[in-house]
């Protein structure tokens, strides 16, 4: 943050808490926050009653998005009506325009103590206290965001609720895949099969966080402390939520803990039936879960694509757009055609290669390492990693001259013809898609791979 701006947001602070004079003792980015930046401002304030310090967190635009989210002033009436209705969320303090002191949208809020990593969460049973509560506690947590339902003038941004929920979903992500201008056949298979297994409407549309899992709450030693990033809530099926939050992609290390990689699935639950006063359809939390990884999936190529576009210059954007194989070959499991077991070996289907690809993944490392790491490097640890960039130098050249065949038609093809239905319960298709997703996850996250994938 620019000395400026530093001055800027000090005397605007001073002014939103009614104080004589604000001093800013600290400003510093955190981490998290893949679609909007975090700050860490921790201030003096001056008043009547003498000199005070206080921390916030503030929340702005990132130098681009992903056209799912909301902005700053829309996810800030967003925490307003959560708290209203008992929901554990860090106090929503002062909202400023890009007209304001940064010259961005941005929003102050108090700061939520404890962890936020869903992967660290996870792993460390210090965290949460007792995790059968903890999970319970969130399913009452989320029972409460359900409790919010349309219509509402507080937030008529979100638009009209959708009567069919699973229709406008299948509808608006077919939009997103269009938008990405890239043949994605796999997710066009699990779109093709959310539309022709979609459940009955839903008896009541509410509020949904749309991002609540693990990893989007805090937690200290004794339980939870906040529910946080809500840039994608929306009205739609109560069960989109729960289908989110125990979807195998957000369980981290954990895939046999159901319930977020926490607790069994039923802690959770008995949680949300007894806040909620409602019984969960486990078939249509099962339906969501299927949406779930192919959502998760749109939202890493839109990450990624905020990289390649030139928009952001990022190796972590980069990296993200790369976790869609691995999802892909998720989703492909759960919608198998019933009628026919699947061979892989068979399959002959291959997509063109993943964005970024390896010359642009090489391209990116290269910048970090020679801009950002080089620097700090002292000596022979200086020396060498100045040899390694100039090393992935070269293997980005190399690669980059490679001629590859051309493969975007084919999978542009196959991408319509899925699309379009005549390839609905194909086993000969679905097995080739799978083998596919199979080798570039190999090639983007080979840990992901079961021991029955890989192909070696």
């Amino acid at each position: 943050m620019e000395e400026e701006q530093r001055t800027a947001l000090a005397a605007w602070i001073a002014e939103q808490a009614g104080a004589q004079s604000c001093r800013l003792l600290e400003a510093r980015t955190l981490s998290g926050g893949a679609i909007q930046e975090n700050w860490l401002i921790r201030v003096e304030l001056l008043d009547g009653e003498g000199a005070r310090q206080e921390s916030f967190v503030l929340r702005a635009d990132a130098p681009s998005g992903v056209s799912v989210s909301h902005g700053r002033a829309e996810e800030f009436a967003l925490l307003k009506a959560a708290q209203a209705v008992g929901v554990r969320v860090p106090e929503p303090l002062w909202l400023s325009s890009a007209e304001g002191p940064l010259r961005r949208a941005f929003y102050l809020m108090s700061k939520a103590e404890g962890v936020g990593l869903g992967a660290k969460v996870v792993r460390d049973d210090a965290l949460g206290g007792d995790r059968h509560a903890l999970a319970e506690q969130l399913g009452r947590q989320l029972a409460r965001i359900h409790s919010i339902q349309p219509p509402r003038n507080d937030l008529s941004f979100l638009g009209t609720a959708p009567q069919d929920p699973a229709a406008a979903f299948v509808e608006e992500y077919q939009r997103h895949l269009d938008d990405l201008g890239q043949p994605r056949p796999a997710l066009e298979w699990v779109l093709r099969w959310l539309k022709r297994n979609a459940p009955p409407l839903p008896k009541t549309v509410t509020l949904l966080h749309n991002d609540f899992r693990t990893g989007n709450y805090m937690v200290d030693e004794a339980g939870l402390t906040a529910i946080l990033d809500w840039e994608f809530a929306g009205w739609g099926d109560p069960e989109a939520d729960i289908g989110w939050f125990c979807a195998a992609c957000w369980r981290f290390s954990r895939p046999d803990l159901e319930a977020g990689g926490i607790a069994p699935r039923e802690d959770f639950y008995r949680g949300y039936e007894a806040e909620s006063g409602r019984r969960i359809d486990s078939a249509r939390v099962a339906y969501w879960e299927v949406a779930a990884h192919l959502r998760w999936g749109v939202i890493a190529l839109q990450q990624g694509q905020r990289h390649w576009s030139g928009a952001e210059q990022s190796l972590e954007l980069a990296l993200t757009g790369r976790i869609a194989a691995e999802l892909e070959l998720a989703a492909l499991k759960m919608t198998a055609p019933t009628a026919a077991e699947t061979d892989q070996k068979s399959a002959g289907f291959s997509a063109p290669p993943d964005r970024p690809d390896g010359a642009e993944l090489l391209a990116e490392a290269r910048r970090v390492l020679r801009e950002e790491i080089l620097p700090l490097l002292q000596g022979q640890a200086r020396y060498k990693a100045a040899m390694v960039a100039n090393a992935v130098g070269i293997a980005a050249r190399e690669l980059a001259t490679v001629a590859r065949p051309d493969q975007e038609t084919e999978a542009q093809a196959l991408a319509r013809a899925i699309r379009r239905g005549e390839h609905d319960g194909d086993a000969e298709v679905h097995a080739a898609l799978l083998k596919d997703a199979c080798a570039r996850t190999g090639l983007a996250n080979p840990a992901a791979l079961a021991a029955g994938d890989r192909q070696d």
